[in-house]
């Protein structure tokens, strides 16, 4: 016979994974109609200490020194987003001039093969033969994909002005939600008993902390793999380092591929044109900047969660291979919220 508090425990576990199971999939379903309210209530979240800063250093009210705020924060995002805008396209529009097409790759790689075949002398033309189309076919994949990604960049340029009314919509969301929210706060605590409020406080407490340190983490993750490639390509005189460089920072976040569908491209690209030390330079810093991601990553993340490392490799290995990214991102966020749970002594 199990303990009775065991089976407790389990059974609220059970209803706590489908709770969340259900608001996760609830949550990214709607993202894409909910998106610039979901960002503007976090902006207004982020903004909060500024906001009240600035009403007890000049002595405004909360609906001036929201609107300061607000606008404040988008200038300044404003300014930053249009100045890597306008320098990554301008690098994206000279780089996809010069990306070698198809048939460019599958003349190189029959090239390559002829090539080894004639060094070893023991290479069956018939294995060599079938090796084309499934080598030309990876290749060409991982091509498409860092084309398609340099095209995004450009036609998200192109349809600033749906851009520019998303922006719009947040930025007075945003207002609303910082004139508003005090009364926000207090309409939900209103909800709860006094016990409650001390539970629901405690579980929001631990919850922006843990979860602010989830982002910073990866951040500072995604930001160390631009930092090293951007320098690794300056050294390596790589042409259009900006670009190749947030290229493989936005590309770090996507799974099974990463980085590679850069990285790879470019050195073979590099080979086709003779410049094999680059090429070997291109590889050997590929092989530096996964091998210190995934040493980086499972500890900063488990740090800064509080969660054993092997729960992390877990969530990130089983994740990715069930559903992907987004799989990833539901283990990791389903063990935080647990946690935060167990911290609280609700679970």
């Amino acid at each position: 016979m199990l303990n009775p508090f065991f089976l407790n425990k389990l059974k609220r576990t059970a209803i706590f994974i489908v709770a969340f199971t259900l608001l996760f999939l609830l949550f990214f379903s709607t993202l894409p109609y909910t998106l610039p309210f979901v960002l503007a209530f976090v902006i207004a979240l982020w903004i909060k200490p500024f906001n009240l800063y600035l009403q007890k250093k000049l002595k405004i009210s909360n609906a001036i020194s929201s609107i300061l705020s607000t606008a404040l924060v988008f200038l300044v995002l404003g300014i930053l987003v249009s100045a890597v805008l306008y320098k990554v396209t301008n690098e994206a529009r000279l780089l996809l001039t010069k990306v070698p097409n198809l048939e460019t790759i599958r003349s190189y790689v029959e090239l390559y093969l002829n090539e080894v075949s004639k060094f070893f002398g023991q290479l069956d033309p018939v294995l060599a033969e079938k090796a084309y189309p499934q080598l030309t076919a990876m290749l060409s994949g991982i091509l498409n994909i860092t084309v398609r990604s340099l095209n995004a960049i450009i036609s998200f340029v192109i349809r600033l002005p749906v851009a520019l009314m998303i922006a719009f919509i947040t930025f007075l969301a945003t207002y609303f939600f910082s004139k508003d929210m005090p009364d926000i706060i207090e309409k939900f605590y209103s909800i709860f008993s006094l016990e409650g409020k001390d539970q629901m406080h405690s579980i929001l407490k631990e919850g922006s902390s843990m979860i602010a340190g989830y982002f910073k983490a990866y951040a500072t993750v995604i930001f160390l793999t631009f930092l090293e490639t951007f320098i690794g390509f300056l050294i390596l005189g790589i042409n259009y380092a900006l670009i190749l460089s947030a290229l493989s920072a936005f590309m770090d976040i996507l799974p099974i591929l990463g980085i590679s569908a850069v990285y790879i491209p470019l050195a073979i690209y590099n080979f086709y044109l003779g410049n094999t030390l680059m090429g070997v330079g291109l590889l050997i810093l590929y092989v530096i900047v996964t091998v210190s991601r995934q040493i980086i990553e499972p500890k900063l993340v488990s740090t800064t969660l509080d969660i054993h490392p092997v729960m992390i490799l877990a969530a990130i290995f089983i994740g990715l291979k069930a559903y992907g990214f987004l799989g990833m991102i539901f283990l990791i966020a389903l063990m935080v919220a647990y946690k935060i749970l167990v911290k609280v002594r609700i679970l």
